[in-house]
């Protein structure tokens, strides 16, 4: 068992390095098969496909996002306290870890509707809903203003996305520093409250 546990977990990771690389449509099964060090028979005893593969891989890094969510969230504290738990959490992976996000959201048309919808709902259960989640309870303890909070996730989202990439255009490496003060631009704003 710890012998197939390790060459699949080796396939996942040769075959993410590879789909990162050159996309879904610039691999075959074949590259994959020789990279890892395996017969093609071999590879598919473990995906059926390339299409089971690549969502095995997005898929397994959405439920290593939902423990860091727990994590944060077991660290209790307001909403504003947890978000800050889990930007910090996401945004300090290593690079390649979180790309996996923007892999997904540009690799996802070359699949199946029903594996991209089947990715679509785990995302919205273990990601994008459980944001929301945490926001619609900060807008009703009065921690934060009331609005969308589909909108507010989907912002915090879109700020978060430039660093989902394997050579952000961001020009800086991302420290602790520059997360919090992402999370404040979010929460507080630019505006200094004076008036102009």
């Amino acid at each position: 068992m710890t012998q197939h546990t390790d060459s699949r977990d080796q396939i996942l990771a040769q075959a993410q390095r590879l789909f990162m690389e050159q996309g879904f449509r610039g691999i075959s099964m074949r590259q994959i098969a020789e990279q890892v060090g395996l017969t093609k028979a071999a590879l598919y005893y473990h995906f059926r496909d390339k299409e089971e593969l690549f969502v095995a891989i997005v898929e397994r890094y959405l439920y290593r996002i939902a423990e860091l969510m727990d994590q944060a969230a077991a660290q209790g504290g307001a909403c504003r306290a947890q978000l800050t738990a889990i930007v910090h959490a996401i945004l300090t992976q290593p690079v390649d870890e979180r790309a996996i996000l923007r892999l997904a959201s540009q690799e996802l048309s070359n699949v199946s509707p029903d594996a991209r919808g089947r990715f679509l709902a785990l995302y919205h259960e273990k990601f994008i809903g459980r944001i929301a989640a945490l926001l619609e309870a900060g807008m009703a303890s009065g921690e934060l203003r009331s609005m969308d909070a589909r909108l507010a996730t989907w912002t915090l989202l879109g700020m978060m996305y430039p660093y989902f990439h394997p050579s952000p255009s961001t020009g800086f490496q991302l420290g602790s520093a520059e997360i919090d003060a992402l999370v404040s631009i979010y929460f507080d704003g630019l505006a200094t409250g004076q008036a102009s």
